[in-house]
């Protein structure tokens, strides 16, 4: 069962763990290539010349993945970089000495650029709840028939097909910016429903709040400020304004909810007056 914390006082900074907010991820984890490419191959080069120990080129390209990716999480990249953080340097040496298609690399782009749009535009990346999250957001959801909810920046629509099913007399809306994304979550929405949820695809910056009960969000610290404040100044009384994982600074949340997930996942709920 979710455990709900006090909240902090009000007028103080909350602190925490939060991603890093000066750059975006995509730099980020650039940095953390780099960083452990000097690592690796400087603690190769010394002992090479040191003890005339010499070590595969693929093993030193795995070694290269791994502590990018314990360096990436260290500066707070989301746990999805480590798979890419171990792939990236065996697929790099590959693709320079495998006879690859020019046309595979671009349309490897374009994949990439559909999913992590979001990433280079907003510096917001791709996070997905799970079904702990969703079966506490369930419990925080007003206790009346046909109440309006907003996921901004819904992903694959997991969040809001649970949400859907738990309370079909509600509606359920989901905004997605991210165009691969929007278009599987549409396509699965279409084929398995439920009925009662509607996506749209664009910025949620220009998405009117007004008509929502409860707004969603799983972001970054990046645009958690005037999300906001968008926030206050356009939901009615009452309403709530949850976010998941990330606070904002200088509004301590009404309630904290704390999901028993294995990253020890944590709700922020506003009360908006």
């Amino acid at each position: 069962m979710p455990r709900i914390l006090s909240p902090r006082r009000r007028g103080h900074p909350p602190t925490g763990d939060a991603p890093n907010r000066r750059f975006p991820p995509l730099i980020i984890a650039l940095l953390a290539q780099l960083l452990a490419a000097a690592l690796v191959f400087g603690a190769a080069a010394l002992l090479a010349a040191a003890a005339g120990v010499r070590f595969p080129l693929l093993a030193m390209l795995a070694a290269q993945g791994a502590v990018a990716a314990l360096l990436g999480a260290r500066f707070g990249l989301a746990n999805w970089w480590i798979p890419l953080h171990i792939a990236l340097p065996p697929a790099a040496a590959a693709a320079t000495t495998l006879p690859v298609p020019a046309w595979v690399y671009l349309a490897f782009f374009l994949v990439l650029l559909l999913v992590f749009w979001n990433s280079a535009r907003e510096r917001v990346p791709l996070y997905l709840s799970n079904r702990l999250t969703w079966s506490a957001l369930a419990r925080l959801l007003p206790d009346r028939s046909g109440i309006a909810f907003l996921d901004v920046g819904s992903g694959l629509g997991g969040t809001l097909a649970h949400l859907a099913r738990q309370r079909p007399r509600g509606r359920f809306a989901g905004i997605e910016s991210a165009p691969l994304l929007f278009a599987l979550s549409w396509l699965r929405l279409r084929i398995l429903g439920p009925a009662n949820v509607r996506l749209a695809y664009g910025d949620f910056w220009k998405q009117d709040l007004s008509p929502y009960d409860v707004v969603y969000c799983f972001l970054s610290p990046e645009p958690m400020p005037a999300l906001y404040r968008k926030a206050c100044a356009e939901m009615r009384p009452g309403s709530l304004f949850i976010s998941n994982s990330f606070e904002v600074p200088g509004a301590p949340a009404d309630e904290i909810v704390e999901v028993p997930d294995r990253r020890r996942t944590r709700l922020f709920v506003w009360r908006l007056h």
